[in-house]
């Protein structure tokens, strides 16, 4: 069963009317129409971005919008479980270009296992 696209563009939305100036105009050079591609190892989650080497997607999962490179298109290579908002998200995407490499953080997929409560 896929994710609704409903919620996606809601939180889109959201997120859009969260963004500074700055984080808007990068969002209007990035964003695409929502579209379901593959996350390897896991189902299927909304892409909403695409620059370059990076996507941003929705991860319902994690409830939460995240970054990462693709090779082919249609699949993106990596899980992240952040949680960001789409202004967090594009703003981080702000700081790689600021920057000129990702300084993180990082994240990976899920570990299976058994874990004691806190």
């Amino acid at each position: 069963m896929s994710f609704p696209e409903e919620i996606v563009w809601d939180k889109i939305n959201d997120g859009w009317t969260r963004m500074s100036r700055k984080q808007r105009f990068l969002w209007e050079a990035i964003k695409r129409m929502p579209e379901e591609w593959q996350l390897r190892g896991f189902s299927r989650c909304w892409v909403v971005a695409l620059m370059g080497p990076t996507v941003i997607y929705y991860n319902h999962h994690e409830e939460g919008f995240e970054l990462s490179t693709w090779y082919q298109y249609g699949y993106i290579e990596q899980y992240q479980g952040f949680q960001y908002g789409l202004e967090q998200a594009v703003q981080r995407q702000l700081d790689i270009l600021d920057l000129g490499y990702d300084a993180g953080p990082r994240g990976s997929a899920p570990i299976p296992g058994e874990y004691k409560k806190s």
